[in-house]
């Protein structure tokens, strides 16, 4: 089952770069229905300091036969990306955050689903906990991303299982992106978030990726 397979990044760019430390040189518009295979900003570090480039949704690890593969890697759970050859690589050397100030995910009960957005108190931006990836063909390269997740918090119990990794502080961001931090720490840091959370149901125009407008952010009655 997907988990965290639609988000939202309502922000102007002024903000994610105060919040993250980084410039912002991409044109962008806010998003309300984030999906898979769709491209958008993704944050990295190297020797000259930190970057944001644009890369799409579902990691496809550059050993990949074919970019489809990416289809099935948008999430990577936090238990076994040591494990996994399409993760194991990226989370030594290319870890990301994936800038967001909202989730979705959908409860079900009995035949009906009924969507959920997930928010921080305020609605702050944060970041998900990512890995990314890099994939050469003779038509060109493909930059890439996926989500890591963990089980749920208390909060999220009633909805799924499980969630997104959430990071909320620059002292994270830190530690996340440093390429000297230890395996050790970093696994500690793929844990459920411990902020309270407003979760209210929306408008089940968000199930379909087609629809990306400001009302699907907005609560509804069930």
């Amino acid at each position: 089952m997907v988990i965290c397979g639609r988000y939202t990044l309502t922000v102007s760019p002024e903000k994610i770069s105060q919040t993250f430390g980084v410039m912002v040189h991409i044109q962008y518009s806010p998003r309300y229905n984030i999906a898979p295979g769709q491209t958008v900003p993704v944050i990295g570090e190297d020797g000259s300091g930190r970057w944001l480039a644009v890369m799409r949704w579902g990691l496809v690890p550059h050993w990949a036969k074919e970019a489809s593969m990416g289809h099935k890697l948008i999430n990577a759970r936090a238990e076994t990306l040591t494990d996994k050859p399409s993760f194991r690589d990226s989370f030594r050397h290319r870890r990301c955050l994936i800038p967001a100030d909202g989730f979705y995910e959908w409860k079900k009960e009995g035949k009906v689903s009924t969507p959920y957005r997930i928010v921080l108190p305020g609605q702050e931006l944060f970041a998900f906990a990512g890995l990314w990836d890099r994939w050469d063909a003779l038509e060109g390269s493909i930059f890439s991303f996926t989500i890591i997740t963990t089980t749920a918090s208390p909060a999220m119990q009633g909805i799924h299982s499980r969630m997104p990794v959430i990071l909320r502080d620059e002292r994270e961001y830190a530690a996340r992106l440093d390429g000297s931090t230890d395996a050790g720490t970093l696994k500690k840091m793929l844990r459920p978030c411990e902020e309270r959370l407003h979760i209210y149901p929306v408008s089940r125009l968000v199930n379909s990726p087609r629809n990306d407008l400001p009302e699907l952010v907005r609560e509804q009655e069930i």
